[in-house]
């Protein structure tokens, strides 16, 4: 007699929860919180019985699942704290919203796979922000290594390699107020079920549409997007492009335009002309040009020279088709000296004031602004990839909020009141 036995290889798992099979319960929750969702820091934030020593993220899972699970850690409160923590994309809608229905029980998140849906509401007293989760079942391909074995345990030295689907959760947050809708989440890659042996980025761009109309049927809310495209390009750009207390870097421009595609990127996370690369070394040759054909003498005026360049600038972001764009917005920053010794452009005036100032990063994101809207590609959805260095979506959600004249706190107060 022959039979098969089916060992699943350790795999390369996505920056998400994969289910692997898991039963109902701690068992189940040890493992959610063991996955890419969640970070050391994150779970050590909980103050719980710490039965595990093991320094490790697995370690720090195993004591907070057995703190929700003997219910000394109330899943209320990790809960709220799981859907407020930062994530990496970020879309926004204002308007309002008529009811705040219940649906699914968000708790059952912890313990078990559940089915695709929202759950929530998810509330804190003396907050006016409102969050519901919605799940997706996301079919994954693992490695499975099976090998034909006899009766007295010997295996077959041909063995094949197979590969089994599981179901990957993914989540979107949606926080609600009385003014807007934003919805943030993490990406991931994953291999489709038609092509085992490929990893592609699961397209949630697709996906997000349908649950801002999901929202809208359960809440009854009425939401539009802002015009980031004027916000980001002419409001904030004529804001803070020319001011001397602020640093606004150009990190990468897609547009289209006339049949000419233009995709150009800095070289490093410093500025985008270093080693003469990037978008502004474009915009240099571009300018050098220029006043050559004008029979401009070399070296060229500074102040011609740096008019044209902000021109061309000007034209290649902000009037080019432009599809997407990122950038940094700093804030120049000292605890002894003022603003007086900052001179033009932001550049500080002397080896001394550079050491007691510092930048600090209050705004950096890739901006998608959604203008084609038949395409099957992120061009279709207005939407934000944050970074770290401003706390993810919390800080761009914030700064954004601020700018809209949504919410006056946020990045504002975290300036004057640094944690």
């Amino acid at each position: 007699m022959v039979f098969k036995m089916n060992k699943i290889k350790k795999p390369i798992n996505p920056a998400s929860f994969l289910d692997l099979g898991y039963p109902p319960g701690y068992s189940f929750c040890e493992k959610f919180l063991s996955s890419g969702e969640f970070t050391i820091s994150f779970l050590n934030e909980f103050d719980v019985f710490r039965g595990s020593e093991l320094k490790t993220k697995a370690g720090h899972a195993i004591n907070v699942a057995r703190a929700l699970d003997n219910k000394t850690l109330d899943s209320h409160e990790f809960l709220l704290e799981y859907v407020k923590k930062p994530r990496t994309w970020l879309t926004l809608k204002t308007g309002t919203y008529a009811k705040l229905p219940k649906l699914s029980s968000p708790e059952e998140l912890l313990f078990s796979f559940c089915e695709p849906s929202w759950y929530g509401p998810i509330k804190q007293k003396s907050n006016p922000r409102t969050w519901y989760i919605r799940t997706y079942k996301i079919p994954h391909r693992i490695p499975v290594q099976s090998s034909d074995s006899t009766d007295n345990g010997n295996s077959n030295p041909e063995e094949r390699e197979t590969f089994q689907l599981v179901p990957i959760r993914w989540t979107i947050i949606a926080e609600v107020t009385e003014k807007y809708l934003a919805l943030t989440w993490d990406g991931f890659s994953y291999t489709e079920e038609y092509n085992a042996n490929s990893r592609s980025q699961f397209p949630f761009w697709l996906s997000i549409p349908e649950a801002f109309k999901e929202l809208e049927n359960h809440l009854g809310g009425k939401w539009e997007y802002p015009q980031l495209h004027t916000l980001l390009l002419h409001t904030l750009w004529d804001k803070f492009i020319e001011n001397s207390e602020y640093q606004w870097s150009h990190k990468r421009i897609r547009a289209h335009s006339s049949g000419i595609a233009l995709n150009a990127h800095s070289s490093s996370d410093t500025e985008v002309d270093v080693d003469e690369k990037g978008l502004k070394a474009l915009s240099k040759k571009l300018s050098e040009a220029a006043l050559d054909a004008l029979e401009y003498s070399y070296p060229h005026d500074q102040k011609a020279f740096s008019q044209v360049e902000a021109s061309i600038l000007n034209a290649l972001i902000r009037e080019w088709g432009t599809k997407s764009y990122e950038f940094t917005l700093k804030k120049i920053k000292s605890a002894d000296l003022g603003t007086e010794a900052i001179g033009e452009n932001g550049v500080l005036e002397n080896e001394e004031s550079k050491n007691k100032f510092f930048f600090e990063t209050i705004f950096r994101v890739h901006c998608y602004f959604g203008l084609d809207e038949l395409a099957k590609s992120q061009d279709s959805l207005p939407h934000l990839k944050c970074y770290g260095e401003c706390n993810f979506s919390k800080g761009a959600l914030d700064f954004l909020l601020s700018e809209l004249g949504i919410e006056e706190t946020g990045w504002l107060n975290s300036l004057v009141n640094p944690t």
